[in-house]
């Protein structure tokens, strides 16, 4: 036995790229999406622990002032013993102002938060947050609006601002990017294995599919059925089976096309040499005349022979070349007949029709059913004796062709169809294919074929393709 090449092992890769690439390339974008909201999600609330703690030193600042002696007063060493204890790595400004703008206490340049004509209320204080620049760098501003209890004031209110620089916010929001992206990254490494793994195991089959074609025998053409197959793949399995029987069913047609052709011509063309052979030796021109004629008559033996060996061939390949339509018996029968009607008066036979019915509609193959009636009607005129009467007949649900000539003794009856079967007499040439070509077209067509012989008077042979009435169109 002959091992098919196996495929190449890139087809199975490819699809493994493709399964990974479909999978992982979107995988890694929604993990991408998903680290930048959860790190967008950290710093806000990074943001939202700092700010808290620049509001307590704002706060802290207001609760330290008083006013005394009609000045405002700051006790400073309260105050920034708070901002020094809990400070967080970064530098504290701060600055008191009148809500018009007057400068009190703290650093006179520190930016102010921007006007909004809105003041939110957060921490339960009015409080407004922003980020600005103070010395060339960014800080992050918290401006609080504070009422000056017994200050016998016009307007009691007054702003407390406090800038802090951004270093401990930026090394947070590092650390929180440096964890967000080293958890996803080993989040992505972990979901990568497992596709990896899952799309491993999930083609496993078609690696067992391609091993078990590559071990098939070259004529063996049995359907593959490849263990665990998914349901994905059973259509793709069920096509190739398809696929393999009609393939072997084409090789098993021509197969037998070639040892019927050889073995069926050898006889008629070893004859014909030895025919010619002997003619061309024999110097009698009665005799050489002779051997021509059944050289001729031979010849045409071989080329009837032929022709019905391929068009046997062409009926077995019918089902995947033609496909059924609506075809009427009758028009088919009276279209035959004239085809074969000058033939049939040339050698003295009489061949005429006869319909039962104005129209007889089946489905199927016209080209085929067209060769099936013109087997039985050469049949008839191959067969008979000259000034036989042939008759084509149509009914409701059949088609037959009857003679009158010798008919077709009991005990050959039952293997008239089959192929290579001769019945006529010694010396009556015949191929032993019309028969079998007629039951082949009329099995494919879902019609019975049947031989009555005698027929009537104890004579002739009637053959009859009849369907059942669910076949007709």
């Amino acid at each position: 036995m002959t091992a098919t090449p196996a495929p190449a092992i890139g087809a199975v890769a490819s699809l493994r790229r493709r399964l990974l690439s479909w999978i992982l390339l979107p995988l890694v974008a929604l993990i991408g999406v998903n680290a930048w909201v959860g790190y967008g999600n950290a710093v806000q609330a990074a943001n939202e622990a700092y700010d808290r703690s620049l509001y307590l030193a704002a706060r802290t600042l207001a609760e330290e002032l008083s006013w005394r002696e009609g000045r405002l007063q700051l006790d400073v060493m309260k105050a920034a013993g708070y901002l020094f204890e809990n400070h967080t790595g970064s530098r504290l400004f701060y600055k008191i102002t009148r809500t018009d703008g007057q400068w009190l206490a703290g650093v006179a340049d520190l930016p102010d938060a921007p006007v909004r004509t809105q003041s939110a209320v957060k921490f339960f204080a009015l409080v407004q947050f922003d980020d600005g620049v103070y010395l060339n760098q960014p800080v992050r501003v918290a401006q609080l609006r504070h009422v000056i209890e017994d200050a016998g004031l016009a307007d009691p209110l007054i702003k407390i601002t406090v800038a802090e620089t951004m270093e401990a916010r930026q090394l947070l929001i590092q650390h929180i990017l440096w964890d967000t992206l080293g958890s996803q990254g080993l989040l992505l490494l972990a979901a990568a294995g497992l596709v990896i793994w899952g799309v491993q195991r999930g083609i496993r089959p078609l690696e067992a599919f391609r091993q078990q074609l590559a071990s098939k025998a070259e004529d063996d053409f049995s359907p593959i059925q490849p263990p665990d197959l998914p349901r994905e793949l059973r259509p793709l399995i069920g096509t190739l089976n398809s696929y393999l029987d009609r393939l072997g069913r084409l090789i098993d047609i021509r197969k037998r096309f070639l040892d019927n052709a050889a073995h069926q011509l050898r006889t008629p063309l070893t004859a014909l040499k030895t025919q010619l052979a002997l003619a061309q030796r024999n110097a009698e021109p009665q005799q050489a005349q002779a051997l021509l004629s059944a050289a001729m008559q031979t010849t045409d033996d071989a080329v009837r022979l032929t022709e019905q060996l391929l068009a046997m061939t062409r009926v077995e390949h019918a089902r995947e070349m033609h496909s059924p339509q609506s075809v009427d018996l009758v028009a088919l029968a009276r279209r035959v007949t004239q085809e074969h009607l000058m033939r049939a008066h040339q050698l003295g036979d009489d061949l005429g029709l006869e319909t039962l019915v104005a129209q007889c509609e089946v489905q199927g193959v016209d080209l085929l059913l067209h060769e099936a009636l013109s087997n039985l009607i050469d049949n008839a005129i191959h067969h008979g004796p000259v000034g036989t009467h042939i008759t084509v007949r149509v009914g409701a649900t059949w088609l037959e062709v009857q003679d009158d000539g010798p008919g077709i003794t009991p005990e050959h009856q039952a293997h008239v169809f089959e192929r290579f079967y001769r019945a006529a007499p010694s010396g009556v040439s015949g191929s032993g294919l019309g028969l079998a070509i007629v039951k082949e077209i009329a099995s494919q067509h879902g019609a019975q074929v049947s031989v009555v012989s005698p027929v009537g008077g104890g004579r002739g042979t009637a053959i009859r393709m009849r369907w059942p009435e669910a076949a007709h169109a």
